[in-house]
């Protein structure tokens, strides 16, 4: 099965694989993995160039922002969302 690539993104909406153009044909051997909530803002905001590793520096210590992700992925989970 052929990635089915998300034009905007460049990213296959199965299995998640970034490739380099929209028109490229790569072989989707990886089972989707369902993003949760806490995945889904993560994302975002990486995009935007907000990372864990820039808050932290900016704070001057751990952000925390895995174990905020791990706990929206929870709540989504109850909500159904991922």
């Amino acid at each position: 099965m052929d990635c089915d690539i998300e034009p905007s993104s460049l990213r296959c909406r199965v299995c998640g694989a970034a490739v380099s153009a929209a028109h490229v044909r790569r072989n989707c051997g990886t089972p989707p993995v369902p993003a949760g909530l806490g995945d889904m803002v993560k994302a975002g905001l990486s995009a935007i160039g907000i990372t864990e590793e820039r808050v932290s520096a900016a704070i001057g210590r751990p952000c925390g922002c895995s174990e905020r992700a791990e706990k929206l992925n929870e709540l989504g989970r109850k909500i159904g969302i991922g």
